[in-house]
């Protein structure tokens, strides 16, 4: 896809994969991530998240065009990416709640 990120952010195309578009997505694509690929994804979007934020925060998050959202998309990933670097150290730890249990209701805007 030749304009999966919006121009400045070509840098992220690897990741694109991570740009899942619902809450369950992104876990999901965590859960199923091997810890390496966990720890490139946080290591990349640790220090772009800045640029990616301060360039969605001059657009209105209601009218965001499909690269913008993609961009949008890959920054929420960050969080999922964050909990299994700094918190569980692995991409699926056995003691909590599959997320098939508890179904996020607040996924669309």
């Amino acid at each position: 896809m030749a304009d999966t990120f919006p121009k400045g952010f070509e840098d992220l195309e690897p990741y694109a994969d991570w740009a899942q578009p619902t809450e369950e997505g992104r876990y999901n694509k965590r859960h199923d991530s091997p810890m390496a690929e966990v720890q490139a994804f946080y290591d990349v979007m640790i220090e772009r998240a800045g640029d990616a934020l301060q360039f969605l925060n001059q657009r209105p998050l209601d009218d965001l065009r499909p690269e913008e959202q993609r961009l949008l998309d890959l920054c929420l990933a960050l969080t999922e990416a964050a909990v299994a670097v700094e918190m569980f150290k692995r991409p699926d730890p056995p003691y909590l709640m599959p997320l098939s249990r508890l179904r996020p209701m607040h996924d669309g805007w």
